[in-house]
Parts: C-alpha cells; structure tokens; sequence
C-alpha cells in the first residue's frame, strides 16, 4: 500500500457516513453508534466511551486493532469509565456522561464537549481498509506535537505522516523521520485554550492540515481510534495523553550528564585517552558510547576480541574516572550458523517470518540479517537474556539504534528495500494470532524497548535507554534523540522545534547530536551548538566516522573554554534539572518547554528560535552564523538578564547582545533554583541525586518541588525519596522564603546545609533577615542577601527579609 499525500482527495466521489441508531450496552458504559460507511456498504459500528477524567473515546471500528493487542501487554491505562445517559432530541441524540456532553447527528457529524474543548468529527470516510475523519479547527488554532518533525514548531500547513522510518539526511522537506507519535496538540490565545487528539492506531497513519479550519486524520488500516483530551493548559492535555500511553520512569542521574559519542571510537586504547582527555581539560563527562565497531563483524552482544578484547577491564577503567560506557544494540541478526545468537532465534523460531513460514531476511550493517519477532512475548524474554554479558562487563547503558525497524533489502530487487514493499512479512503474537508487519512496523521499537528495558531492571540499578525510534508510550523505557543530523546552522536552529514537539508528545528526555552528526562543524557552529545542547534535556555529542573529530577541545582553545564553562553551568542546574524529571515522572510535563507554557498569547504561540526549562529559566540560543547579537520575545513578567543584570517587563521584544561566549538566558521573577557544585560526573554523589550547594532565591512569586533520592536505585518506586516545596513571595517591602517537607525521611536527605542566595536586590544596607539559618556575607553583598540553612533539620523553616525603618 502506496503512502498517501493528502487526505483533502479522494479516489473516487466521496460518501460520508450517516448514522442511523444509537443505543448503550447493558452496562450503560458504551454508546454504539450504527451506520453506513459509503453507498451500498454492511453496516457498520462506532464506539463512544467517557472517562471518568472527562477523555472522550471514539472508535470506528474496522480491521484488526494491533496498537490494543499487542500494547495491553505492556501497559494497561488505569481507567474507568462512567454510565452514560442516552436521550433523543428531535432529530438528534444526546449522550452524557460526568461533565461531558457528546451530540450525535444522524447525517454523521460527532460533537464533544467537555469544559471550554470542543470537538467537531466530520466527514467519516471509507476507501477499502482506509478510514479518515476531520476534525473543526479554527484559523487561530495552532498545531503541536506530532512526535519527530521537521520545520516550524506550528505544524499547520501541510500533510504529516506517521511512519517510523530511516531517513538519512533529513531536511526541512523531509517526513516521515524516527518515530511515530499519532499523538496532535491544538492550541490558540483564550478560555478554550489547548485540546489534543491521540489516535491509538499503530499502522500507518496521517494528520493532514492543509486546510486552514480543519484537521484530517486518518490510516491505511485500523481502527480510527480517536482519544479527545480536554485542557484548557497543555499540561492538562499531556497529564490526560501520558495516563493512556505512560510516563518515564526516573533514570539514573547520569542520564542527565554530558555524554559523548563517535561513530566509532575504534578501540579500547582511544576510548581511554577520550576519558582521560576529558579529565585532563576538567571537562564534565558522564557517558562514553561505543558505536557498531565495537562488535565482532556487526554481530550483537558481542566484543570485537582484537580492538576490544577486555570490555570489563574497559568498563572499570573508566568508572574510576567517574565516567560510564553506553554500548549500540541494533536488531538486525547477522545469518550466520557459527553465531550463536542466530542459531538460537532461527531454531526457537524468534525471527520474524514471511505468511508461508519462511524466515525474513535483509541486508544491513552485518550483512544479511534476520529480525527478532518482538511481537512474541517468548522473543522479548530471549532478547532480554542475551544482554546479559553485556550488563557483566559493566556496560552501563543500551543505545536502540536501526529499530524503525531500517533494512536495506536483498541486493536493488530484494524484497523490503522500502517500507511500501513490506507485504507477506508477518508476525505472530503469543496467542498464535498472525498479524502483518504494516499493523507492527510502528511498534517495533517500542517492543524492543520494553525487551530491553526488561533485561536491564533484572539488577537494582535504573535501566538507561535511548532509542531512535518509536511510537506513543515509548517515554516508559527510553530517552530520544532526533537521529541522524547534520553540522549545519538549519539543523542546530530545527533542533528547537523538534525537541519542543517531541516533549509536547510526551517524551521528556530529548536532546539532538551536538556538533551535527553529519558533515563538519566549523569551530563558531560547534560553539553555538554545545552553548545550546547544555540546555537541552538529553545532552550528547556525537558525529560520523567520516568526519573531522568534533570533541570539545577540536575546535580550539577559545571554543573549549565556552564548551567548559556551558558543560559547568548544565552540571551546576542537575538539582533543578533532576526536579524537573520527577515532574515529568509524575505528570507529562515536558521539561524543554515552549514560552507559549507560560503566555499561550501572540507570538508566543509561533515563536520556535528559544525555550523554557520549567517555567523559570528561558533559553535564547544564537542559530545564525555570524551573529552576535540575539532577537528574544520575553514573556509577560518580570525577568532578569543575569548577564546584563537587568530586570526586562514582558510581554516585550527585545534585541541582546550575544558575543560567541555569551548564549542568552533570563530568570523569571519568581524563579527557585537549586546549583550544584561543578562536579567533573554524577558520580561524585555516590548516595543520592545532585544536591545544591547554593538556592538561588530570584524575588518574586514564584514555588519549586525539589526532589531527590539516591539517584540510582529502584527504591524511589516504594517511597524511598524526598520531596521539599522552596517558595517565595513578596508583600510590599517584605519577602517571603519558606520551606517545607512534603514528604521524605531524616535518612534520604544529605545533613549538609545550603546557602540561600536571595537577589537581585535594590539596596541590601537597608534590609534584615530574620528566621531559620543564618545570614552571612558574600562578594556582591551590594545585591544579595545570603542566609546559610538546613534543608534536613525541623522539616520547614522560612527566611524573613524586611525593609527597615
């Protein structure tokens, strides 16, 4: 089946669907709706379900549902679901339920509403096992999310495709990419606010938005699945998307330090003198990855024994430098009947099979290859295994890779040589159901996750995953980054966008290769680039194996002093960041934020070149060559330039100056953020997570949870963990801190006290602190006031600061 490119066309004079009775089951929970597809069709049923959190599930039923056969063994959404109430109006039938109320229109229309949301279905459409719908929009509604796209972070305008595919290079122009997130956040300036559309539909589908007032939304095969997910904030939208498809788990804390990559680093000897070159320019690094040379001729789960002959030796030498090794795991199972990996898959029947039973092979980076069937419980638990010796040798991290699943066919005729050609590959569930392979293609990578996250939970250690690819709920198991870029100044400002929409789908943790992947960066693009990647919430460099070498100190000693000195802000923020990730842990939210989080108001809601982590610190990289001086729309409020030591009223646009050391940021009034000692790795807090030596107090309003545990185990999964609320406030001339433990023990929270840094001020002479702790002075006491405390002892306490008389 051929993709298609708009679903504004039909092949043929269109029918859309009227509906011709209603009724509810026996348990009044389920509304079927029953009519004609097109002329002359069976009738047909469509299904309409109200949470008890007000999300409103329409489903068209048609074909086989393999996102719900296949996903309900991994992950079973806690809802329920309401009675329902079911009248006839005139010519019309009214079905409510909570506080939803949902109008039927036999000429086969479907309106929801719930609070300020409102959604329109229209246009119900059949074309052989293809179904679509549109959905009203309005001119002023903006279009987010979407996974992994290119372009603007305003996605109207054109068709979206949600197929995980291998593109390499990728453009502006370029869809599909990685990953497919079916997943549409809709946003305008108001009450209604944002809504979000989540079609739980694992073949291949499509958003098209070309046309100004509607969304068309459709698959090739399926169930047109339809979740309606009321706000009004976006953080209502993904709390009620990541309940249906899961959250991410807290990852060990070195998931949030500086990792570095090549393809490849060829040998045990250069990934040493990396680490130690690291250390030697005092240069923070967490993470070392080994790229496919590591392995014997590309085979899995093995060490090439010639250039790395002793990967533990490896591991712990590097461990003692407070640095971890990541390793590259692809699916692709070279055939070969002297390896053991593929004499077992192919005897146990692991790999997948075309319908007459005959096992599928293509060619990629081993040769010819066979692929796991993860569709089968049994496969997922054997691959699980066979990570075992690699766990063994101390590799600390699996990196997903090629798991779209990409496959480059049997010579220029071969069979799946593109994703068009994939008819008569098949896989087979646990119930011997056979299912095929363009229902499962975009579940790949979420089923090798699960196998892989699985392998790594066996020891008491937080698994870390990161995957290219994927589909909705892949945020349970892995970070992600935006695949294989390029060194050039469209990619470093696309980068923004792309990871703001990947956090608004509900994945957290995302970043994009510092310095490019492909190509050359030129030493003014790297530094622009590392200043930016500092404040992305995966942060990784890494580049191709035909490249210039793009480490930190490439670049010149200029370059490496802004690659420092950014590495050690980034460090100084994990407090703050690892807080952040709780919440993400807890709610959806993504920790890279659009400023539209904070002001949904023109133009917030187009701007794409800046971002917020939490609400507090906004980020403006310089993405143009050259420039040295930085465009920034402030959001309403007060912010402070720390670098201009200057307060900026917004809503306002403004010009800064931004010389190659300078990256921009401001701090919103308000803001709490907790900084760290520089610490050369995360391993320097052996017994909990990063732990601020300093509380940096930004007057205003303004409140943070910080969190933290032991920043490695399991244990926070049963309770082992603290959570204490910092908040300011101001009343005239006098300012509030307070502090209180929510929750947490004596025992997890380190007996070492902090400084409360509380500033900018006008004039400190004439200010008194007065309560918990104790006041001292400090080099720039002109502006701040700083009170030395106990985060551990009493429980709360709260730090007066008044004018005096």
């Amino acid at each position: 089946m051929r993709a298609l490119t708009s679903l504004t066309q039909f092949p043929n004079s269109p029918h859309y669907a009227r509906f011709s009775q209603v009724l509810l089951t026996d348990d009044d929970q389920r509304a079927i709706i029953s009519g004609q597809g097109h002329l002359d069709s069976p009738v047909e049923q469509w299904d309409v379900r109200i949470s008890a959190t007000g999300r409103v599930h329409l489903l068209w039923n048609n074909g086989l549902d393999a996102y719900t056969l296949l996903s309900t063994d991994l992950f079973v959404p806690t809802d329920s679901f309401v009675p329902l109430t079911l009248i006839r109006d005139k010519d019309r039938w009214l079905l409510t339920g909570n506080t939803v109320t949902v109008v039927i229109d036999p000429q086969g229309t479907i309106e929801v509403q719930v609070g300020p949301a409102q959604f329109f279905y229209t246009h119900f459409y059949r074309h052989n096992q293809h179904v679509r719908c549109a959905l009203k929009t309005t001119l002023q509604e903006h279009l987010y999310a979407l996974g992994e796209k290119v372009g603007r972070l305003d996605k109207k305008g054109r068709l979206w495709t949600q197929w995980t595919t291998d593109a390499v290079p990728h453009e502006d122009h370029t869809d599909p990419l990685y990953q497919a997130i079916p997943f549409a956040l809709l946003g305008q300036a108001g009450p209604q606010g944002f809504r979000g559309i989540f079609l739980a539909n694992s073949a291949r589908t499509y958003f098209d938005a070309t046309m100004d007032e509607w969304l068309w939304i459709g698959a090739d095969d399926g169930p047109l699945s339809l979740y309606a997910l009321p706000g009004p904030h976006p953080q209502d939208v993904l709390r009620h998307y990541t309940e249906l498809t899961g959250r991410f788990p807290m990852p060990p804390q070195y998931a949030l330090g500086f990792q570095q990559s090549r393809y490849s680093y060829m040998d045990e000897q250069e990934v040493v003198e990396i680490a130690q070159t690291f250390r030697k320019r005092s240069l923070p690094l967490d993470l070392i990855y080994l790229d496919i040379d590591y392995m014997d001729g590309y085979r899995v789960f093995t060490f090439n024994p010639h250039t790395f002959p002793d990967p533990k030796n490896l591991a712990q030498t590097l461990a003692a430098q407070g640095i971890g090794l990541v390793c590259i795991v692809d699916p692709g199972v070279k055939v070969d009947a002297n390896y053991s990996v593929y004499c077992q898959g192919h005897t146990q029947q692991y790999f997948m099979e075309y319908l007459n039973g005959e096992e599928f092979h293509s060619e990629v980076w081993p040769g010819v290859c066979a692929f796991p069937d993860f569709a089968q419980s049994r496969t997922r638990h054997w691959w699980a295994g066979l990570h075992r010796p690699l766990q063994e040798a101390g590799i600390q991290g699996i990196w997903n890779d090629m798991n779209e699943p990409a496959w480059w066919g049997l010579g220029q005729a071969g069979p799946a040589s593109h994703p068009d050609e994939e008819s008569g590959i098949v896989h087979h569930t646990d119930h011997g159901q056979m299912i095929p392979h363009h229902l499962v293609h975009n579940l790949y990578a979420l089923l090798e996750a699960h196998a892989t996250y699985d392998a790594l939970s066996s020891s008491s250690s937080r698994p870390f995953i990161l995957s290219r690819s994927g589909f909705s709920g892949i945020q349970r198991y892995a970070a992600v980054w935006t695949g294989d870029n390029s060194s050039q100044w469209e990619h470093l400002a696309m980068a923004i966008p792309m990871c703001l929409n990947l956090g608004l789908s509900g994945i957290p943790l995302v970043g994009a290769d510092i310095g490019g992947f492909l190509d050359n960066a030129s030493p003014e693009l790297y530094a622009r680039w590392i200043q930016a990647g500092s404040f992305f919430p995966f942060a990784r460099a890494h580049s191709a194996i035909d490249t210039a070498r793009h480490e930190p100190w490439s670049f010149g000693e200029e370059v490496l002093d802004i690659a420092r000195r950014y590495l050690q802000y980034r460090y100084r923020l994990l407090p703050y960041w690892y807080s952040l990730l709780y919440q993400a842990h807890q709610d959806g939210s993504p920790m890279m934020r659009p400023t539209f989080w904070v002001d949904a108001a023109p133009p917030f809601l187009t701007v794409d070149d800046q971002f917020l982590i939490g609400n507090d610190l906004l980020v403006a990289p310089v993405i143009e060559k050259g420039a040295n001086k930085k465009s920034v729309h402030i959001p309403s409020g007060q912010w402070y330039d720390p670098w201009h030591h200057q307060w900026i009223t917004g809503p306002r646009h403004i010009i800064v100056d931004a010389p190659l050391a300078v990256l921009p940021v401001f701090l919103r009034a308000g803001a709490i953020l907790p900084l760290a000692n520089v610490v050369q790795s995360t391993r320097e807090w052996p017994h909990h997570s990063p732990w601020p030596s300093v509380i940096w107090i930004v007057p205003g309003h303004g409140s943070l949870d910080f969190y933290g545990d032991d920043g490695h185990s399991l244990q926070y999964q049963t309770g082992a963990y603290f959570i204490i609320q910092i908040s300011v406030s101001v009343q005239e001339t006098t300012l509030v801190v307070h502090w209180s433990r929510l929750y947490g023990q004596d025992a997890l929270i380190p007996d070492e006290p902090v400084l409360f840094k509380i500033g900018p001020l006008v004039k400190t002479q004439s200010l008194t602190a007065t309560g918990d702790g104790t006041r001292i002075s400090g080099a720039d006491n002109a502006h701040y006031i700083y009170v030395m405390a106990s985060l551990r002892k009493k429980g709360s306490g709260t730090i007066t600061i008044k004018q005096d008389a």
